[in-house]
């Protein structure tokens, strides 16, 4: 709907002229601002183009009719008075008015200062894309390495469109984004209002101005007495105010002084067209303008008469537009195909490129470099590297390029521990000024110490609120440990320092136990050695017990010979005499046992009887559970809900403590009977404490994400800061000289370190396994050849035995001869026997007797045998 002024205005417009392209005469129309500069420039430019133009358009002529729009919207209503074929729009205002009016009717409009987003398809332009503006600001937010930005703009869909576009640049751009895009009026109140809004609650300091020169003039003189055109602050502009920096006086420099700006350059055809009008402003924005002017009308000229060649008609008719429009309007017949032919004359193949500008001193600017647009990138003016030249910032006297923020104020945690973190230094602020210092940009910041006040949140928890609900810091350092339910509510960095629940004890000296002899082996050690012990005796009985004498006799007797045999050889002294070669292979492998295990065995007693040594009262924290002794902690820190909640320790057995000194008069007085805290609080008690008898125990129990810094969510400096903990983790140079000067070098206590019993644990069959392996393979494959030889033998023993039962040797044979004359014989046989055995000799006599029998056995095969088995009665006898 249109309003109820331009309405009536409509009226005025009742026209019923038809006009052809045939005739001689076209009727043009320009709507100008004569009061500036540019309207002044395109006024002369299109007279210009009108001249040269009428020579070339055969039988036709142009008109121009150009309507001063004065600031008034409804002066420009005049020019459908002029019946015109299409009409040429300077002030993006005008042209905002009359695109859906001149699309309604059909009429062409040209806009000599670029088309908004989402216009028309009536408006066109011959003003290169405003894309290719933000692509260059684009390049410059990357080059300077800001990760936000803040938009000034002016509320008009024009200026809107802009920002649009800015914001899919930055995406390209590695995803940097718009911070804020805060719209600015011509009034000077609301203009500050909204710098003052902006300064206060953002952090941001990188401005991007996207303005007319006007307004930006208005804005930096504002801007400039609230001190934001100082130190730490980053202002670019447009080209829409850069190329119009030469024609401003020293005043209005002076308020922009270390402004950084996109300039677009002028063609060679646009050069040469300058040169032709004769446009020699000192503003190229002007000569851009009526450059703009000329192009224009010239592609309206080269469409119609294109459409002429063609015998197309494009005239006004009766038909009212079918919109809400009153019927005195009318349509221009043909004027969308009109349109199509000045799209499709209008040519993209001039490619802008920009020239990057820096404000300084109070005549003009430098020029630092170019943005090509072919490539994308940043260059510098001699086009040999990819960097800027020197850039002078805000206020016009700094080098140091702004990070694009406000100097970060950096909360601190006072801890206990003043080696980690002091009111001024300590270990943690050293490693957060290091990871500053390795950025690849320039990060200012000030710290501020935390006082938690009356709350009853530990101090911890207390600064995670600030950073929450008040805002009041962006960051914290300190001793602050990465825990699970704080990630909901803040960011951590990478942790500077691994950490994790410990426990420190006292230490007491152990006295003499009854059983200290068994300690140097484990109960599996012990009992895989005896275990080898009598299975060495069980060999040597097995190998010796059939030849060797002193392993026969009564099976108690063979018992006690065999394990006295494993006994003697275990300590060197054994006196038995083994004859079997597999018998001393046995004894000798058992000897190179019994050297390993006493030798160790000697050892580890040793060590165990010559020193003093010193437990721990706990080892580990379970225990603290089912005990009745205090538990001290660090105050303010999180292990005290951990050992009420998680270990169910009374609120009544926890006690805080304050420092290292704490710590050790605590347990030493036996106020306190252990101590939960993470590792690095207790290894700097230990390394100022060396000679404390304390002892650290059950590491690991709890691991946590170790000590990082907090941010709030979403910082932009959170990843870098990541980067940079992890960076200077990596140097250890850096990383050591940053703890040797909070530590100290790490100190320990002969006299304590000589008592302290370690964890090192007694000998097992883990660590002798080879040597049971090689010993019981040896013994295996000995028994194994043993018992070989003896099934052979007996198999052999057998065949001899069937011989003799051939050659009459039967036994069963002489049994049935003997009938009832047995036990005659038997008598007969014991008295021979008797007279054989000299002197009653029993022994010599049982000698005599086994003699008598081989002998006369002898005598009795060799009747029996045939000479060819002789060999076979002496095998068998000798066996």
């Amino acid at each position: 709907m249109v309003s109820i002024y331009f309405l009536m205005l409509l009226v005025m417009f009742n026209h019923n002229v038809r006009v052809s392209m045939s005739i001689s005469t076209v009727n043009i129309a320009a709507i100008l601002d004569l009061n500036t500069a540019s309207g002044r420039a395109a006024k002369w430019s299109l007279h210009l183009a009108l001249n040269h133009l009428n020579g070339t358009m055969n039988d036709s002529r142009l008109n121009l009719t150009i309507q001063e729009s004065g600031g008034d919207v409804g002066n420009v209503l005049q020019v459908f008075r002029s019946e015109a074929v299409a009409i040429l729009v300077q002030d993006p205002k005008i042209l905002k008015f009359m695109a859906p009016i001149a699309e309604a009717v059909d009429v062409p409009i040209l806009s000599l200062s670029g088309t908004a987003s989402g216009s028309r398809s009536s408006v066109s332009s011959t003003v290169p894309s405003k894309f290719d503006d933000m692509k260059a600001i684009a390049a410059m937010v990357a080059y300077f390495q800001w990760k936000e930005v803040i938009v000034l703009y002016e509320d008009e869909e024009f200026w809107l469109s802009g920002v649009n576009a800015l914001s899919e640049a930055l995406e390209q751009q590695g995803g940097k984004k718009i911070y804020q895009a805060a719209a600015l009026s011509s009034q000077a109140d609301q203009v500050r209002k909204t710098l003052q809004e902006l300064t206060n609650t953002s952090c941001v300091r990188a401005f991007i101005v996207y303005t007319s020169v006007d307004v930006a003039l208005n804005m930096f003189l504002i801007a400039h007495k609230l001190n934001m055109i100082t130190e730490g602050y980053a202002w670019v502009v447009t080209d829409s105010i850069a190329s119009s920096v030469n024609s401003l006086n020293s005043s209005s420099l002076n308020t922009m002084q270390g402004i950084v700006g996109v300039k677009r350059l002028l063609t060679p055809q646009s050069t040469e067209l300058r040169e032709k009008l004769k446009l020699d402003s000192s503003d190229d924005g002007v000569n851009r303008i009526g450059i703009q002017a000329y192009t224009s009308l010239k592609l309206v000229a080269n469409a119609i008469s294109s459409l002429i060649s063609q015998n197309k008609t494009v005239a006004y008719n009766e038909e009212i537009p079918d919109t809400d429009f009153p019927a005195s309007l009318k349509v221009l017949t043909g004027g969308k195909l009109l349109i199509q032919k000045i799209n499709s004359f209008k040519s993209d193949a001039e490619i802008h490129d920009y020239e990057i500008i820096n404000v300084v001193g109070e005549k003009s600017y430098r020029k630092i470099g170019l943005w090509k647009n072919e490539k994308g990138r940043l260059q510098s003016i001699r086009k040999e590297t990819d960097k800027l030249g020197a850039i002078i910032w805000p206020p016009g006297d700094t080098a140091q390029t702004p990070n694009g923020y406000r100097r970060i104020l950096v909360g601190k945690i006072v801890g206990n521990f003043s080696e980690f973190i002091g009111r001024f230094s300590g270990f943690t602020n050293d490693t957060f000024e290091a990871a500053v210092k390795a950025l690849p940009y320039n990060l200012p910041f000030v710290y501020e110490a935390f006082d938690k006040g009356n709350s009853t949140l530990s101090t911890y928890d207390a600064f995670v609120t600030e950073l929450i609900d008040r805002k009041r810091f962006d960051a914290v350092v300190g001793d602050s440990t990465i825990l699970w339910n704080r990630s909901k509510y803040v960011d951590f960095s990478q942790p500077y320092s691994q950490t994790g629940l410990v426990m420190m004890v006292p230490i007491t000296r152990v006295g003499g136990k009854a059983g200290i002899f068994l300690r140097p082996f484990t109960a599996g050690l012990w009992a895989v050695s005896g275990a080898f012990f009598v299975f060495t005796a069980f060999l040597v009985w097995l190998m010796e017990h059939h030849d060797n004498e002193e392993f026969s006799g009564k099976i108690t007797q063979q018992i006690i010979t065999s394990l006295t045999l494993s006994v003697s050889a275990f300590v060197f002294a054994y006196k038995e005499d083994v004859k079997s070669a597999m018998g001393k292979g046995i004894v000798a492998t058992w000897l190179f046992i019994a050297l390993i295990l006493n030798n160790s065995y000697t050892a580890h007693l040793t060590s165990i009887l010559t020193v003093e040594k010193l437990a721990p009262a706990l080892t580990n924290m379970n225990s603290l559970t089912t005990s009745k002794i205090k538990v001290g902690y660090m105050n303010n820190s999180f292990a005290r809900d951990y050992l009420m909640h998680d270990l169910n320790i009374p609120k009544e057995r926890l006690v805080p403590l304050n420092s290292p000194q704490d710590y050790v008069e605590k347990l030493m007085s036996g106020e306190v009977g252990a101590i939960v805290d993470e590792n690095p609080y207790v290894q700097i008690v230990k390394s100022l404490y060396p000679c404390a008898k304390i002892a650290v125990v059950d590491r690991g129990f709890f691991d946590t994400g170790g000590l990082g810094f907090f941010f709030r969510k979403g910082s932009p400096f959170l990843a870098d800061i990541s980067e940079a903990v992890l960076n200077i983790s990596e140097q250890h140079n850096v990383v050591e000289s940053i703890r040797s000067k909070w530590f100290g070098q790490r100190t320990s206590c002969p006299e304590f370190d000589s008592g302290v019993e370690s964890n090192t644990s007694a000998i097992s069959p883990a660590h002798l396994w080879t040597l049971f392996v090689f010993t019981a393979s040896v013994y295996a494959i000995t028994a194994l050849i043993h018992i070989g030889r003896k099934l052979h033998q007996r198999r052999d023993r057998g065949r001899v035995r069937s011989d003799y039962n051939i050659y009459g040797w039967d036994h069963a044979q002489s049994s049935d001869e003997e009938g009832g004359e047995k036990g005659e014989k038997k008598n007969k046989k014991k008295g021979r026997l008797k007279e054989k055995i000299p002197g009653g000799n029993k022994k010599e006599g049982k000698e005599n007797v086994q003699g008598w029998k081989k002998e006369e056995l002898l005598d009795k095969v060799k009747q029996k045998l045939p000479g060819n088995h002789k060999n076979e009665e002496e095998k068998y006898y000798s066996e």
